[in-house]
C-alpha cells in the first residue's frame, strides 16, 4: 500500500456494523470511477467488523484502509478518517448505505465542471438521496445544476430532506467536528 493520493476518500465511521457494512463494500465494488480509497474508522467495535474488513482487503481492487480506536463517538471517528484521508474530496458513506454505480463519476464530473479558478470558493458538490425503490428523499433542488450556499438552500429555498455528496478534504481538516462537546454528526 502506498501513500498515493486519490481523487476521493470514501469515509465510513462504524461501530458494531459488521452485518451491514458489506453493503458499502459491494456498492464501492460497483463504482465505475475507480480513483478512490475506502477509509473505515472502527469506533471500538466488538463484533466481527475487523475480520470482515480483512477479507475485503484481500479481495478488493481498490485500497481499503482500516483504523480501530477505542469507542469515543461518531464525530471523533469521522475526524480521524478526515485526518487519514488521501483523497482531494471526501464522500461520507454510513455503514449501512449504498450508492449507485455512477455516483463517484457524477461527483467528479460536477466538481470538474467548476472552473479551476473558482474551485477555491466551493466547499462541496451535493445531490439527492433516493430510497431503494428510487423515490427521492426530501425536496428536489429548483433545477438540475444548482449553485448555492447552504444558508440559501435551507432558508431562502427551504429545501429539506437528506442530501448526499462530497466535500473538500482540506476544508474538513480546517474545521473538524468539536470532540469535546455533546452533539451528533449528520450523515
Amino acid at each position: 500500500m502506498t501513500d498515493t493520493p486519490t481523487f476521493f476518500t470514501v469515509l465510513t465511521p462504524t461501530y458494531n456494523r459488521a452485518g451491514t457494512l458489506h453493503r458499502v463494500y459491494e456498492s464501492l465494488s460497483r463504482q465505475t470511477f475507480r480513483d478512490f480509497e475506502w477509509v473505515i474508522v472502527d469506533d471500538g467495535s466488538t463484533d466481527n467488523t475487523h475480520e470482515a474488513v480483512l477479507d475485503w482487503q484481500q479481495r478488493a481492487d481498490f485500497p481499503i484502509r482500516y483504523f480501530w480506536q477505542n469507542n469515543q463517538h461518531k464525530k471523533t471517528a469521522f475526524n480521524r478518517g478526515v485526518r487519514e484521508a488521501r483523497g482531494e474530496l471526501i464522500v461520507a458513506l454510513d455503514s449501512d448505505d449504498e450508492m449507485p454505480p455512477e455516483s463517484l463519476a457524477t461527483f467528479k464530473a460536477a466538481w470538474e465542471a467548476i472552473p479551476p479558478a473558482r474551485r477555491d470558493s466551493y466547499v462541496a458538490v451535493t445531490g439527492l438521496c433516493a430510497r431503494p425503490d428510487g423515490s427521492i428523499v426530501g425536496d428536489r433542488y429548483p433545477q438540475d445544476v444548482f449553485d448555492s450556499t447552504a444558508v440559501d438552500v435551507y432558508f431562502r429555498y427551504r429545501i429539506k430532506g437528506e442530501k448526499f455528496g462530497c466535500m473538500r478534504t482540506d476544508i474538513l481538516r480546517k474545521f473538524p467536528f468539536p470532540e469535546d462537546e455533546a452533539g451528533h454528526v449528520l450523515g
